[in-house]
């Protein structure tokens, strides 16, 4: 490896890192926002007019007849799977299976599909069971088995790559491509975190009191059309 790739390497590793500790942050941290946002949306309801309640469900009504008529349609070209040999299969009545094994493998698919067999020998369940593993030891790497099967089913390089080096499993050092599939990996990563960050309920979690009272104020006039009286 040269020194330049050497040191790219490096910091892209600790990119990687950082995004993904970022993205667990804010994945821990939305399910107790939407949680807690719902219940406060839920109070700000309970003390509507007989008046409001109505209007709010009389919107809702009618915001709900669409999505019934466009699930009545089909999907729209934006449901289809990203996979376009798999989206074109449908379009053509070939099962999506037979599509997708009919495809030739890209290099970073073997890549991926190498490197998680490494993984699934020292973590299959029936691995473990084989081993007499139980306890701790038996949980802990069952939980890497699930996250190294999550990763390689969203081709995800950089998470595998992490997982087989902290069993141990020796890799050969990275090349040109496998640093850009880390990168393209970050890139990902980042979208997933704005996405959260971008939620109503996120603003309202993280926010001060001025805009936790604009995030619900902005979720009123969204959702159910009308200014809360106490917002």
């Amino acid at each position: 490896m040269s020194k330049q790739l050497k040191y790219r390497l490096k910091k892209t590793l600790k990119n990687a890192e950082f995004v993904h500790a970022d993205l667990e942050y804010h994945q821990e941290l939305s399910g107790d926002a939407v949680r807690e946002f719902q219940e406060e949306v839920s109070k700000l309801l309970a003390k509507l007019s007989v008046e409001d309640k109505q209007r709010v469900h009389d919107h809702m009504a009618q915001q709900q007849t669409p999505n019934r008529q466009a699930e009545a349609a089909g999907p729209s070209l934006g449901d289809l799977p990203e996979n376009a040999d798999v989206a074109a299969a449908i379009t053509e009545g070939i099962p999506p299976e037979e599509a997708t094994e009919k495809a030739p493998k890209s290099n970073k698919a073997r890549n991926l599909k190498k490197i998680f067999r490494r993984i699934a020998e020292k973590t299959h369940p029936d691995k473990l069971s084989a081993r007499g593993l139980s306890g701790a030891e038996g949980l802990r790497l069952g939980k890497l088995f699930l996250r190294a099967s999550e990763a390689h089913n969203n081709q995800n390089w950089y998470t595998l790559y992490s997982i087989a080096l902290g069993l141990g499993i020796s890799l050969e050092d990275p090349d040109e491509e496998q640093v850009d599939w880390i990168e393209e990996d970050i890139k990902k990563t980042l979208a997933k975190i704005a996405a959260l960050a971008n939620l109503t309920a996120w603003h309202w979690y993280t926010g001060d009191e001025d805009a936790r009272g604009r995030a619900l104020k902005h979720y009123f006039l969204q959702v159910h059309g009308f200014d809360h009286p106490e917002l």
